[in-house]
């Protein structure tokens, strides 16, 4: 890999204001380029002492990074690679950074980044820890190996944790390496079993983890006194199982877990080692989980807080220095979620954003107070003029509460508008949260109500709503949709008769089930990149799917598909295709190794002989996602051309 380093008036580029938006697109109401182009910055640093920063900033079309010295606002060294885009980096010390890659102007499909790499602030001694996918397959290596990063130390080495799975590809060990010389040893020689997680403690020496058999359904958990102690099991769950999850140590060497045993929502608490069970309990939250967000201090030497993600997202404080810091900031940055790192100096970071705010970084010096920015996350996006994106919940028809998000557009009242539900893929993951969203942001400039349920399965919001959806494809998980819609419906906020169902991957399938399913309810639907078939989850042999999670964990999750054969042909959209009488957007990466674009073809031609308008789409460098700017402008002004045909135009 090549690498140039080039001076630039840095300070003038991170500081320059917020730009108006594009001219409309002649075929779009509304210009795409603003909510779908690349961010101008993704991630700023502070440095361990507080007295540098670095950021990913935009350098002849790449994503480069760039340093200022605080102190002077001097920009320093910006250093790019002439064929990728720096991606993610971390500070090893104040002189030294690590950084991963990919390319952004490349398709989903063909995004082949990673590796390790290592400069130094003055754009000196680069050097290739780690290569990336690219430059492996350039080797002519069949079997691609990772290495990324783990911890950074607190030691004033050049030294760095990473993990690497270069004897077991499922796998992977920790190794201490040097970021100087790229020398690497390993810290888990007689791990414990096949570890999903490692857990250092603040001196570099690792000593708890997580392993797993049986495709994620047996996972156990386990701590060592030290490097040199034997491993001591801590906890074995199966899926439906209470847990005890190591999450990180505390500055005086004390295990720190994320536990749900007696409660719905996982919490955090220190362990009692001696009597191997749980011990104080430092936070919990009734309606969300608790598995990280801690914050230590350097300066400290301890745990002074918890960042949660709630409806909306907050921060608890044990520090009363901290709490009166963060006060101060809420203060001076009202309505918006602020987020505050710091160094071992009076410099404080922050990172503010909200529902109709992508984001933009400050510099604080707490001695002489006064907020210096620093970058914007989109320049071209005008916060005034986003529509707000409000958490919401509502009750499923068995009583479940439903968590989600609503956004309605500005400037037009609450009353009889048309309806977007938008379904987050997985489906077992976190959907949305309380941030600035491109794709829903979009869809209520159009015009239309935004509904991003959170429906049964979602993780994050407990146990019980994550375990209501197993096996509830096409069931419950679907009644939880069109309980959202009859309860803004029951509001007066939408028209029944002009709803649509969007949706990606999990969403895609959940947009072809529900136009299967209940006909008569929507309108419309886009589906892209979505599954049309169960079966086909654990049938196509050329997708990217675990054989360990599908032979386990999918069974228990999704189905099996002999014992539940009736249940998955009812539930199947391919199946039921025949009841689909709503206009079909259908779009799908040709590349594509999760969700394969046979169920894409299957279901096009099941609609076609049933006479349903379909309008299908391929992309042919795309896999499971839109990886160029150019296909998702593409996308998004096709998706308004349909919604405003079938919905009629707000």
């Amino acid at each position: 890999m090549r690498w140039r380093c080039l001076r630039t008036v840095l300070a003038v580029v991170l500081l320059s204001p917020i730009a108006a938006l594009a001219e409309d697109a002649p075929h779009s109401r509304v210009p795409v380029e603003p909510f779908f182009s690349f961010p101008d910055y993704t991630q700023v640093r502070l440095s361990p002492s507080g007295k540098f920063l670095a950021a990913i900033v935009p350098s002849n079309g790449r994503s480069a990074l760039g340093f200022i010295d605080l102190e002077t606002m001097k920009p320093g060294t910006v250093a790019s690679g002439a064929d990728g885009d720096i991606v993610g980096f971390a500070w090893v010390n104040d002189e030294r950074v690590v950084f991963w890659v990919g390319d952004r102007q490349s398709g989903s499909a063909e995004q082949r980044g990673g590796g390790l790499f290592t400069i130094k602030r003055d754009g000196t001694e680069f050097l290739t820890l780690a290569p990336g996918a690219k430059a492996q397959a350039g080797q002519g290596r069949a079997v691609l190996r990772g290495t990324w990063l783990l911890e950074t130390l607190d030691d004033g080495s050049d030294d760095l944790l990473v993990e690497a799975n270069e004897s077991d590809v499922r796998h992977a060990d920790v190794y201490r390496m040097s970021a100087k010389t790229g020398r690497k040893s390993l810290k888990t020689l007689g791990r414990p079993g096949d570890a999903i997680r490692w857990v250092a403690d603040r001196n570099g020496a690792v000593r708890a983890a997580i392993t797993e058999e049986k495709g994620f359904s047996i996972q156990r958990s386990w701590y060592r006194a030290t490097e040199d102690s034997p491993w001591v099991q801590i906890g074995e769950y199966r899926l439906r199982d209470e847990r005890i999850e190591p999450v990180a140590f505390d500055g005086d060497g004390s295990l720190i877990v994320a536990s749900n045993i007696g409660r719905d929502t996982m919490a955090l608490y220190r362990y009692d080692t001696t009597k191997n069970a749980l011990g104080e309990l430092l936070a919990a939250h009734p309606q969300v989980d608790l598995e990280g967000g801690l914050v230590y201090d350097r300066r400290k030497h301890r745990i002074v807080g918890v960042r949660y993600d709630a409806g909306k997202p907050g921060v608890a404080w044990f520090d009363e220095d901290w709490a009166r810091l963060q006060a101060g900031v809420d203060r001076a940055l009202p309505d918006h979620a602020n987020s505050l790192w710091r160094g071992s100096g009076p410099n404080v970071l922050i990172f503010s954003q909200s529902d109709r705010d992508p984001g933009a970084y400050f510099v604080l010096d707490i001695d002489h107070p006064k907020l210096q920015p620093v970058a914007t996350v989109r320049k071209g996006i005008k916060p005034e003029a986003m529509p707000a994106r409000r958490p919401v919940r509502y009750r499923a028809r068995d009583g479940l509460e439903i968590p989600g998000y609503l956004t309605l557009p500005n400037g037009k009242e609450a009353k009889n508008l048309p309806l977007i539900v938008l379904v987050h893929g997985g489906p077992y993951m976190r959907g949305g949260h309380w941030a600035w969203s491109p794709e829903a942001s979009f869809l209520a400039t159009l015009g239309y109500a935004v509904l991003e349920p959170e429906f049964r399965g979602s993780m994050s919001w407990g146990r019980k709503l994550y375990q209501a959806g197993w096996k509830q494809w096409g069931l419950a998980m679907q009644d939880d949709l069109n309980d959202g819609m009859d309860w803004l419906t029951q509001e007066g906020t939408i028209d029944p008769k002009r709803a649509c169902i969007v949706g990606a991957s999990y969403g895609g399938y959940a947009v072809m089930m529900g136009l299967a399913r209940d006909p008569d309810r929507w309108k419309c639907g886009v589906d892209y990149v979505g599954v049309t078939d169960i079966n086909l989850l654990f049938d196509v042999t050329w997708s990217d799917a675990d054989a360990q999670y599908l032979k386990y964990m999918a069974r228990e999750t999704i189905g099996d598909p002999q014992k539940d054969a009736a249940q998955f042909k009812a539930t199947s959209p391919l199946e039921q295709a025949a009841r689909i009488k709503a206009p079909v957007l259908m779009v799908y990466g040709t590349q594509d190794v999760r969700v394969p674009l046979v169920h894409g073809q299957k279901m096009r031609d099941a609609l076609r002989a049933n006479n349903v308008p379909v309008e299908w789409l391929t992309y042919g460098e795309e896999g499971h996602g839109w990886g160029l700017e150019s296909n998702r402008y593409d996308f998004y002004r096709r998706v308004a051309q349909f919604l405003d045909r079938n919905l009629g135009m707000p």
